[in-house]
């Protein structure tokens, strides 16, 4: 139980800021594309960086990765967010945090699936949802402790990822360190994976940059359509709670049908919904349920990823488990600052539509992948 609780907190760091970008836009002065440029430096550290603590992990066991991480990523984000004097300072601090939330990852992700079980996707789904719930319920509290108490307020939400950090260190000292196994050399199986995995690396590309850019841009086109700051919370907490549901039935249906069916389904479906967007966000009603759907659908390949990427990298699943959440995450995150470039040239709607179209690109080396 710990275990899923510290990764609800440790996953609801990161996205604090999403639900506040238009506050910090006016705060700081910048513009759309410098909001996607954040996602970029997040990435940089919370996802580049994944595949070297995987290969730490797989070395020398991970349980202390997790406490560090943990503390350092609700320490970083929360006060970051709360205090940074610029933006290039809270820049700095994001990508600091993220060092935390790469630590965390790899080691946990492969913990989840160091047993010989067969119901791999619905495990790894399982896993993932206690996630998904951190993503769900941050947004929420961000935008409620900033109306309530300000940079104080801000400044207090690092508390409970310290009281978790302290309860998991006394769950972390029982773990043993992994019992030695052969495995290939590094790079050796980076070039086995990159034989069989090229269309799936590909693929990890498209969906995430298209799906980095549609958060990021959320928020910002809500508001600029007349919605709500108090509402941004609530549109990102639907999207995550969506797509809770959707990561279960995805990692359920892939033990059966195998992982092909469900990411097609899972990127036509995320396209489709996002690119509705534009032509409906003067309907509330209508608006926010496309947004739930998108976040059913993109969600619900999250499991299978992370399970087809292991399958690369036998005997390496902390490596594979960092490349699968680090590789198309970082360059989705950058992808996000090209996508905000065009929403100040040709409009928001613009934007949303050109990464919708990444995710529907998506979709043609996921029918190429060999499984």
């Amino acid at each position: 139980m710990i275990w899923s609780i510290a990764h609800a907190i440790n996953d609801g760091y990161p996205t604090l800021y999403l639900a506040l970008l238009p506050v910090l836009m006016v705060r700081w002065h910048f513009g759309v594309a410098q909001a996607g440029l954040l996602a970029g430096f997040l990435t940089l550290t919370t996802q580049a960086m994944q595949p070297l603590w995987g290969w730490w992990a797989d070395r020398l066991g991970g349980p202390w990765f997790i406490v560090g991480g943990l503390v350092a990523g609700s320490v970083g984000n929360a006060l970051g967010l709360a205090w940074a004097p610029s933006y290039a300072v809270f820049a700095l601090a994001l990508m600091l945090a993220g060092l935390g939330n790469a630590a965390f990852h790899p080691h946990m992700a492969a913990l989840v699936t160091q047993t010989d079980s067969t119901d791999k996707g619905r495990k790894m789904s399982g896993w993932m949802v206690s996630g998904m719930i951190g993503h769900a319920l941050a947004p929420l509290v961000a935008v409620a402790m900033w109306q309530w108490e300000g940079k104080w307020g801000l400044t207090a939400m690092a508390i409970p990822g310290v009281l978790a950090a302290g309860i998991l260190y006394q769950s972390a000292r029982k773990l043993k360190r992994p019992a030695a196994t052969v495995k290939p050399h590094a790079r050796e199986a980076l070039r086995n994976a990159w034989n069989r995995g090229r269309a799936f690396f590909l693929m990890i590309v498209l969906r995430n940059l298209g799906t980095a850019s549609l958060l990021t841009l959320l928020p910002i086109f809500w508001t600029h359509r007349g919605g709500a700051l108090s509402q941004t919370g609530l549109l990102l907490s639907i999207v995550y709670a969506a797509g809770m549901i959707g990561n279960l039935m995805g990692g359920r249906q892939s033990d059966r049908w195998g992982p092909r069916p469900i990411l097609v389904i899972s990127l036509l479906g995320a396209a489709g919904a996002a690119l509705g967007w534009p032509l409906i966000s003067g309907t509330k009603d209508i608006f926010w349920f496309a947004v739930a759907v998108w976040g059913f659908m993109i969600n619900g390949a999250g499991a299978v990823l992370l399970v087809y990427g292991q399958s690369l990298f036998p005997g390496r699943a902390g490596m594979a488990s960092g490349l699968t959440l680090g590789l198309g995450n970082t360059i989705g995150g950058f992808g996000a600052w090209v996508m905000g470039r065009l929403a100040e040239s040709g409009g928001l709607s613009w934007a949303v539509i050109a990464a919708a179209l990444c995710l529907a690109a998506s979709i043609l080396p996921a029918i190429w992948l060999a499984v």
